[in-house]
């Protein structure tokens, strides 16, 4: 969990306690290849807990392109 809001401490410093706070929207963008399976189950976890999230990537890879890119990479290989 990263929260910009937290205060930073130092490395020799004793840590603080971390206090968690409840978020409603978030975002989570990958870099390289998002895939929609990943995409469906963030969209399940938002639905259950109520919460909105948005999903982006780099690169958006459906089954077959993803396995396309892997047998270009294994010619690319040999």
């Amino acid at each position: 969990m990263l929260d910009p809001r937290a205060p930073r401490c130092s490395p020799t410093a004793a840590r603080a306690p971390v206090r968690r706070t409840q978020f409603m929207e978030g975002i989570v963008f990958v870099v390289g290849g998002a895939g929609y399976v990943e995409y469906g189950n963030l969209e399940e976890w938002a639905a259950k807990t109520g919460r909105r999230v948005t999903y982006g990537g780099t690169e958006i890879w459906d089954p077959e392109g993803f396995v396309g890119m892997l047998r270009d990479l294994g010619k690319a290989q040999t």
